[in-house]
């Protein structure tokens, strides 16, 4: 089932989504009640908007049955994994991550996974078909909406105010009573990198993925034109008149501080945030000396067919499990 929730962040009810695999059963009532208690708010809310099917998760198993099945990658499809990364990341067929050990009479615990959505205000919403997709992979999923845009309340800064909202997202993952706090891995999709390397370095993720994310937001001004009269009213300046509002928004710079396992997957055709950010991220998180492994999309660009991105996807579970056995 997924659930739209509101929850508290700097003073505001701002709008997200939780998602549960189908055989996790609880309420929305259950729901309500843990983040009116978490967020010390009687006014909050969660109500059912869809329906987490069994066939999505069967469709989810074949995925990643098929890429155990498929023989290992050569550089054109996963580039830049040495023999060093294959003894740190164990290949799949090591066996899945193992279940949190479940006390009689309780619910077992679920590993988490914290969704950072891109765009901006109306703009890249949450998808609630991709919320399926990751739940279906056995995850309790948390998809922070940002405020304004479906919130309806405050302003999108670009990772600014607005970052708080995904910090929180990951406390409140952290502290549901189902799910498991040392499995808690943060996806950044898009402009969503900003906020997802914020939230897993304040908050402490075990895990955090960057999918098509920006890396550099000084570069994204330069290449993209189009969004340079959006980029100068809401950071309040061109990258030439604040260049540091934009460094201190670039995953990039924040690299040194990151505390987990990194995965970077990105189209190498991806004409709306450029394969060098996700290039240009891992090698100076290789520099760094911190772990991280890099997929890149051959002939995929920012988006792509449902059936590819769910290939994509049992490759970042396989890689999720794998991480969460060292």
């Amino acid at each position: 089932m997924i659930y739209r929730v509101t929850y508290l962040s700097g003073g505001l009810r701002v709008a997200g989504y939780v998602a549960l695999p189908p055989e996790l059963s609880t309420t929305a009532e259950e729901i309500q009640a843990f983040l009116r208690r978490e967020c010390r708010d009687d006014e909050l809310s969660a109500h059912a908007v869809a329906c987490v099917l069994p066939s999505a998760c069967e469709a989810a198993r074949n995925a990643a049955e098929a890429e155990q099945a498929k023989p290992p990658a050569g550089e054109a499809e996963i580039s830049a994994i040495d023999a060093e990364e294959d003894r740190l990341h164990p290949s799949a067929d090591s066996g899945p991550a193992q279940e949190a050990v479940s006390v009689p009479g309780q619910r077992r615990r679920y590993p988490v996974f914290v969704y950072c959505r891109g765009g901006i205000g109306s703009v890249g919403r949450v998808r609630l078909d991709w919320l399926a997709e990751f739940a279906s992979f056995g995850r309790i999923v948390v998809a922070p909406c940002y405020r304004g845009g479906e919130s309806g309340i405050g302003h999108d800064r670009f990772g600014g105010v607005d970052l708080e909202d995904s910090r929180v997202a990951l406390r409140l993952a952290q502290a549901i009573p189902f799910a498991d706090p040392a499995q808690i891995a943060v996806m950044g999709f898009s402009r969503g990198s900003i906020n997802g390397t914020d939230a897993a370095i304040h908050e402490g993720a075990s895990h955090l993925i960057l999918w098509g994310g920006l890396s550099d937001l000084g570069r994204t001004y330069e290449e993209r034109i189009d969004l340079r009269r959006m980029l100068k009213r809401v950071l309040q300046g061109s990258v030439y008149k604040i260049p540091e509002v934009y460094r201190e928004r670039s995953p990039i710079h924040m690299a040194g501080r990151i505390p987990c396992p990194v995965l970077i997957v990105h189209g190498k055709e991806d004409v709306q945030v450029d394969y060098n950010h996700g290039l240009r991220m891992y090698e100076e998180l290789r520099r760094l000396g911190k772990p991280a492994d890099l997929i890149t999309l051959e002939g995929l660009g920012h988006h792509m067919p449902q059936p590819v991105r769910m290939g994509v996807l049992a490759k970042i579970f396989a890689w999720l499990d794998a991480s969460s056995t060292i």
